[in-house]
């Protein structure tokens, strides 16, 4: 007899996504590009390098949900091409991998094979942390494609079938008089009707107390405790507890140097990280942990996965993220509301949802005009995930949640659309991750494995095509113009 299979899932690991022979061939293709022995051309993307030869450029992660995967993916090409990060930046999913990166070993080392580690350690479904029900209606929404459909249906029924009930009952009760042998009928009917009422009463009950439940804990369905300790243990285990960890993570650096003359030198590159959250009653973008100062007169005071976490608060799906009793009184928080934002006042309490409500691509924050000719280029990584139903240009065919997808996307991404629009050279460095096929959805953390390593192998193939096409000469080139043209 042949041997039983076993009924045990086998654990995903590290290299399900690294051998997966997508991934194998695009970064043996991308080598080959640039291998002297076979004529390749030389492979430089950045002016700044250490002793071992890597090329150093800022990063910035765009959010994403459950998309982030892929985003692992293609920061594992650049780190395999010997590409390390001097600053970085990201929104949401973008925070996540940006904060892994940052904590993770030195900054001269490669990070990929842990965050994976982390990625195949975790349950992605214990993210959805919420009410039982909610968590069932997540679920059939996400992953049943025809599930709204069938609820809209299901509801039409109920109603339409009790609207009958009523109906009946009064035609029933009307020609009993007339005819007796009804009398049987309506009294059954009224029955059911009582029955069905007492039934939609239930349902409709525990649907308010669902809502109640919603707004009590912050318009949020899932608490998100599961993300910020998952986060937490990840930071901790790498060393980093206070936000004066995580600042000393961010910048320190190995010696650097230029591989051509540039006047500006190498004394003042340092690494740094920002994780944009969007504040709700000051109505303001934060960038953490450079404005702790806004909300602690001791930063090290804050957890910094609380950082991620508020950045992470997608409306409606996560509780938001608080900062409570905050010193508002306090002198030196004055201080600081008035430096990052003129006369504000200080709020009691800080209340924080996604920071891609305000800027889901934060790659403005490393422009730097004090810099005439760039050392080192900003990297971005640009997750696509517009459906091609959504790009109809007549407004007239678009659907409700096309309509609202629509108006969320303009809100989200103008701030940053804007930037790249008046300083067009940075879009040179944006690599666009294609996640627009209809089976994937950025809020389905109920992925199966096979579709974690095919995200992983996209952004992976999206990265070799951005190296193989990025010209270094040509950004620097265009970055110097850039500059003169804003001095002038």
């Amino acid at each position: 007899m042949p041997p039983k299979k076993s009924s045990i899932k086998a654990k995903l690991t590290i290299t399900d996504f690294i051998n997966d022979s997508r991934v194998k061939a695009d970064l043996e293709n991308l080598k080959k590009t640039f291998d002297p022995a076979n004529g390749g051309r030389p492979f430089v993307v950045s002016d700044v390098v250490d002793a071992a030869g890597n090329q150093y450029v800022n990063l910035v992660q765009k959010g994403g949900g459950v998309f982030g995967i892929a985003l692992v993916g293609y920061t594992y090409i650049l780190e395999e091409m010997g590409i390390r990060f001097l600053r970085l930046a990201g929104t949401s999913a973008g925070a996540i991998n940006t904060a892994l990166i940052t904590v993770i070993n030195n900054k001269q080392d490669k990070k990929s094979a842990e965050v994976l580690q982390a990625i195949c350690d975790l349950d992605f479904f214990s993210l959805v942390d919420g009410h039982p029900a909610a968590r069932w209606l997540i679920r059939r929404f996400i992953t049943k494609k025809d599930f709204v459909t069938k609820t809209k249906n299901w509801l039409l029924f109920l109603l339409g079938f009790f609207g009958l009930l009523i109906v009946a009952d009064v035609v029933l009760i009307g020609l009993r008089s007339q005819f007796p042998a009804l009398s049987a009928w309506a009294g059954a009917c009224f029955i059911l009707s009582g029955f069905w009422s007492l039934l939609l009463g239930i349902g409709g009950s525990y649907i308010v107390n669902l809502l109640k439940r919603l707004k009590n804990s912050g318009f949020g369905i899932n608490p998100g405790d599961v993300f910020y300790d998952w986060i937490k243990k990840l930071l901790l285990a790498n060393g980093v507890a206070t936000v004066s960890d995580l600042n000393k993570k961010a910048s320190t650096t190995p010696p650097l140097s230029l591989r051509v003359h540039n006047e500006s030198g190498v004394a003042d590159l340092k690494g740094d990280v920002t994780f944009i959250a969007s504040e709700l009653v000051t109505e303001n973008k934060i960038q953490f942990p450079a404005m702790c100062s806004l909300f602690r007169t001791d930063a090290d005071t804050m957890q910094p996965a609380g950082f991620i976490r508020a950045s992470m608060s997608i409306p409606v799906f996560f509780e938001s993220y608080m900062i409570n009793d905050i010193p508002y009184s306090d002198d030196r928080i004055i201080a600081a509301w008035k430096s990052f934002f003129n006369n504000s006042s200080p709020p009691a309490s800080a209340r924080f949802v996604d920071g891609g409500i305000l800027s889901n691509f934060p790659i403005s924050i490393f422009f730097n005009p004090s810099v005439p000719v760039p050392r080192l280029p900003s990297f971005g990584i640009d997750l696509d995930d517009s459906r091609p139903g959504d790009k109809g240009e007549n407004p007239f065919y678009w659907s409700l949640t096309g309509y609202l997808g629509r108006m969320f996307n303009t809100i989200r991404n103008y701030y940053d659309k804007d930037f790249l629009l008046k300083n067009e050279v940075y879009q040179k460095g944006v690599g666009k991750v294609d996640l627009s096929d209809d089976k994937y959805n950025w809020l389905n953390f109920f992925l199966s494995d096979q579709d974690k390593i095919d995200m992983f192998a996209m952004g992976a193939a999206a990265a070799c095509q951005f190296l193989q096409t990025f010209d270094w000469s040509t950004y620097k080139d265009n970055r110097t113009a850039l500059q003169k043209q804003l001095t002038k």
